[in-house]
């Protein structure tokens, strides 16, 4: 037992590679080491092949109306057996309702029945499946799955389900130009009459300056404003003809 010596192409213990008895057996262990292990290791639930996901969904109780049945994709299953103790030691309450909504992408609103002013101990949900729709089934197991992680005396008075369809509307653009070509002949007038008033202003200031004798004085001033108003009156006629 202090080493190991080469048998039938590997590496085998020296008590069972010198024992004739055991020789096949030795053959067996040196299969060992080529083994791939990953495949044992089930809890690297990330890692872990998809296949394994029912097995582990059964062993940590969130298979069938616990969230299983609404999982989308190894995804959404993987992420539910992460948090499955969690939510089973939370069970029974509005957290681990939200959480379990949330794990399974489903974008869930509760509202006990003091925020609004309900029955007691009732409790409404509104969810939105804009991003998945909904089937009878699905309805279903969505019910059973409330059902589930409520606690016992709540009682579910409304679940609300928002339903929309969401597709490519096409846009149409429609432009249009138009346009009209009208031809105009000469007009025959016979005259044109144009009216327009003449208003003319003038004004006029004088200076007038008198000498009365014996008295001697300088000068007499005297200042008069001059107002002159002036108005015209035209008529013009004009004959247009046609171009020849």
């Amino acid at each position: 037992m202090s080493g190991a010596v080469a048998k039938a192409g590997g590496v085998a213990p020296n008590i069972l590679a010198n024992d004739p008895r055991f020789g096949h057996l030795a053959q067996l262990t040196t299969r060992l080491g080529d083994a791939d292990l990953s495949t044992l290791l089930v809890y690297l639930v990330d890692q872990v092949d998809a296949g394994w996901l029912p097995a582990l969904a059964e062993q940590f109780h969130v298979a069938g109306d616990e969230g299983w049945r609404l999982s989308q994709g190894a995804r959404q299953q993987r992420e539910l057996i992460k948090q499955s103790i969690h939510l089973h030691r939370s069970k029974g309450t509005r957290w681990s309702l939200q959480q379990v909504l949330a794990t399974l992408a489903l974008s869930g609103q509760i509202s006990e029945w003091f925020e609004y002013a309900g029955k007691p101990y009732h409790f409404k949900i509104h969810i939105d499946l804009a991003a998945r729709g909904i089937a009878a089934a699905t309805l279903t197991a969505l019910e059973a799955m409330i059902n589930e992680y409520k606690n016992a005396r709540s009682v579910l008075e409304l679940l609300a389900l928002v339903l929309s369809n969401r597709s490519a509307v096409p846009v149409l653009a429609l432009a249009t130009q138009g346009g009209e070509l009208a031809t105009v002949y000469p007009f025959q007038l016979e005259s044109l009459q144009q009216r327009a008033s003449l208003n003319a202003a003038l004004a006029l200031d004088s200076v007038e300056a008198a000498t009365v004798y014996p008295f001697q004085t300088t000068a007499l001033r005297q200042q008069a404003p001059v107002t002159l108003g002036l108005a015209y009156a035209s008529v013009e006629t004009v004959t247009l003809y046609p171009a020849a």
